[in-house]
């Protein structure tokens, strides 16, 4: 179908063709072109018939005798392109296990009459491309069936080959089940035993690590509150018994010699001894993870304790408590 006969026709359609009509009406009229039946410019001269030789010439019976021969040769080739068919569809079909091998008569297809009018050919803007995705979507579908088939025949096997497992256990009898029953406890209790030794490994490794990290130490903290204290004015009627008393004061420079020599001016002041929190005696030793220094083993013994938080704290009486301190 061409574009032009499917599109809408135009406003100004056949506008040119009608003012070039008008234009040699009026010039008829007025006399430029006299109209005449011959025509010089467009006489066209007769041809002879045309003459065809008998070495061309064909009989009814020749052309009948070319179409039988023309329809045999069609329907031999359709034959055995039927025949090529059924050959590929026999090597891809697979015979499932419980199929029958009886195998149904097939029937031959007849082939279509050979008509002899000419075949309209389709024009190439509308022609189609031939494309392999047609057989491919159709190869998938087979192997999508064919997969299905397996499928449903492994199931068919298991059900078949559970039955039998059914069928061949004879039952147990009741001693023969408290005795499983027995079994399945011990294994059950084995399992709950392995169950509490890792999460005791568990609760241990979290210890450990959190023991890596610096302790907060828990100590008691002091409060300040300010408070308001009332003045005391004197009596009005008081007599002031203050007197300007005037003072002297003797200022003595020291030399330069008197600062360097003198040793407290040089020398840095001496720090007090640092006492054990634990047991008052003058500290020996510095705890690297409190950072508190210590004086013997027990009291390194016991901030090992603090640290990893066996000791609380008891705010009412300010002291520490437990029962694993000796």
């Amino acid at each position: 179908m061409a574009l032009s006969t499917g599109r809408s026709r135009r406003q100004n359609a056949g506008n040119k063709m009608s003012a070039m009509i008008e234009e040699e009406r009026a010039k008829i009229e007025s006399g430029d072109i006299v109209p005449s039946d011959e025509d010089k410019d467009f006489t066209r001269k007769d041809e002879g018939e045309d003459i065809i030789d008998s070495d061309f010439e064909e009989t009814d019976s020749e052309a009948e005798r070319a179409a039988e021969e023309v329809s045999k040769q069609v329907e031999e080739l359709l034959e055995k392109a039927e025949r090529r068919k059924q050959r590929k569809q026999a090597r891809k079909r697979i015979v499932p296990l419980f199929a029958s091998s009886k195998s149904k008569p097939t029937v031959k297809p007849e082939p279509k009459p050979f008509s002899s009018t000419p075949r309209r050919t389709k024009q190439p803007e509308f022609a189609v491309r031939f494309s392999s995705r047609a057989s491919a979507v159709r190869k998938a579908r087979e192997s999508e069936a064919l997969e299905l088939e397996r499928e449903e025949l492994a199931a068919i096997k298991r059900k078949r080959n559970s039955t039998k497992r059914r069928k061949s256990e004879p039952l147990l009898t009741q001693e023969q089940l408290l005795e499983e029953a027995k079994q399945t406890e011990v294994e059950n209790l084995e399992k709950l035993k392995e169950f509490q030794n890792m999460e005791a490994q568990e609760k241990q490794q979290q210890r450990r690590l959190a023991s890596r990290k610096k302790p907060l130490m828990v100590q008691p903290i002091s409060h300040w509150e300010s408070r308001l204290v009332p003045e005391i004015s004197a009596p009005a009627g008081a007599i002031s018994t203050a007197a300007h008393i005037e003072t002297n004061y003797s200022l003595k420079q020291l030399d330069d010699e008197e600062i360097l020599l003198n040793p407290w001016i040089s020398n840095a002041p001496t720090m007090p001894p640092k006492l054990c929190p634990i047991t008052g005696k003058p500290a020996r030793y510095f705890h690297p993870r409190v950072k508190v220094p210590y004086s013997d083993a027990r009291a390194y013994r016991i901030l090992e304790e603090l640290a990893n938080g066996h000791h609380a704290f008891f705010y009412d009486i300010d002291v520490w408590n437990s029962t694993e301190i000796p």
